[in-house]
């Protein structure tokens, strides 16, 4: 499987740290599960820290846009890994924060995340109450929080055309023909999705796109950190638990997060319809993503998931 990070030497990583340090640096060791970021950990004056190195291909946003989301969420009871340092080394953006305690939830039993749900299901509603009104656009935005699309629905369809070639994904078509990544699926799921967008609305909330096993920490039966913000956008709220119950649905996300919302009086009209069309959007991320990377088993997976769900929709 080919490695999306980037590679940095250690000996760099060390070199650049005595830069900001004026302690000796201890254990710098690489950080591994990681898809997009290089990361290490280390140690200085007895506090643990984690240094990030991301490739410049992320819609121009990267680690200063996780600083102005930090700083949006700054007032809020969501536990942050606070940015100590964003900057540049050569090519790359780079971020230096507090190590948190804790470890990913997908390391824990299904038990123990069974019961952080609640948890989980709280620290979206402090996302989702965030105020967006002194901001624009819709999707993803940029450093400044402004979204890069005209309405919600326009940032979904955008996953079917080729971007820029500085971005992420740059002129990807061209996987069709060089990789496993298949044409007529691809195409069935844009079709499939584009159909039930009818049933979306147009809303414009805080989303942070993370509540995932990867990007939460946890300790002692309790949340202990939020990870990567780098995908925050503004739209549809319903969103927010897609990638939690489309790669791990024991965890029940979907059917709490209705009753969740029902008691806190927001209605989700179309709810099914909705979370089956950002499925279809998440399959369809995932596929180019793992063709891309080479990962074919990680395709497949995601190809016989959104094909399950279909089939069970369908026969409803």
């Amino acid at each position: 499987m080919a490695d999306l990070r980037p590679i940095v030497p250690i000996e760099q990583v060390s070199a650049l740290l005595q830069q900001h340090f004026h302690a000796p640096i201890f254990d710098l060791l690489p950080v591994e599960g990681g898809q997009v970021a290089r990361t290490f950990s280390f140690r200085a004056q007895e506090q643990e820290y984690i240094i990030r190195f991301n490739a410049n291909k992320m819609l121009g946003g990267n680690f200063p846009k996780e600083a102005y989301v930090q700083r949006k969420l700054a007032t809020t009871a969501l536990p942050l890994a606070l940015l100590l340092y964003v900057g540049r080394m050569g090519d790359l953006h780079v971020a230096i924060s507090r190590k948190l305690p804790g470890k990913m939830l997908q390391d824990h039993t299904p038990q123990e995340v069974l019961a952080l749900v609640p948890q989980i299901l709280e620290l979206m509603a402090i996302v989702h109450s965030v105020d967006v009104n002194k901001t624009q656009g819709y999707g993803v935005f940029d450093t400044q929080g402004r979204g890069i699309d005209v309405s919600w629905h326009a940032s979904l369809l955008k996953v079917a055309e080729e971007e820029d070639e500085r971005d992420y994904f740059g002129k990807w078509h061209r996987l069709f023909d060089e990789t496993f990544l298949e044409r007529d699926l691809f195409e069935y799921l844009y079709q499939r999705m584009k159909d039930l967008l009818v049933f979306c609305p147009q809303e414009r909330t805080l989303l942070l796109s993370t509540f995932t096993t990867r990007n939460l920490l946890a300790q002692d039966g309790k949340i202990t950190a939020v990870l990567d913000l780098l995908d925050a956008a503004y739209g549809d709220r319903v969103y927010d638990i897609v990638a939690l119950d489309f790669w791990w649905p024991p965890s029940g996300i979907r059917e709490a997060f209705l009753a969740d919302q029902q008691r806190r009086g927001h209605g989700l009209l179309h709810y099914a319809e909705r979370l089956l069309c950002y499925e279809c959007y998440h399959a369809l991320n995932g596929l180019r993503f793992f063709a891309k990377g080479g990962n074919e088993q990680a395709y497949q997976m995601t190809r016989d998931i959104i094909q399950q769900k279909l089939a069970a929709f369908d026969a409803s």
